[in-house]
């Protein structure tokens, strides 16, 4: 900026406006980050709970079948 122009309240309000809508996409983008990575560690947890159930499940049927 050279000494003769100044800064207006207009263009205060503009980059005050531009750094607004980097804030608010920035938070957007991190929500939605958040939330892939909640349904990726759901998704793991159904299926080692599915593993571990078919796992008890052979073991016992293993068990049940020996013993007879």
């Amino acid at each position: 900026m050279t000494p003769d122009t100044r800064l207006t309240v207009a263009d205060i309000r503009h980059h005050a406006e531009e750094v607004r809508d980097l804030a608010q996409e920035n938070v957007r983008r991190l929500a939605q980050e958040q939330a892939t990575k909640a349904v990726i560690v759901g998704a793991i947890a159904v299926v080692a709970a599915i593993s571990v159930a078919y796992w008890l499940g052979s073991r016992s049927a293993r068990g049940c079948c020996v013993d007879q």
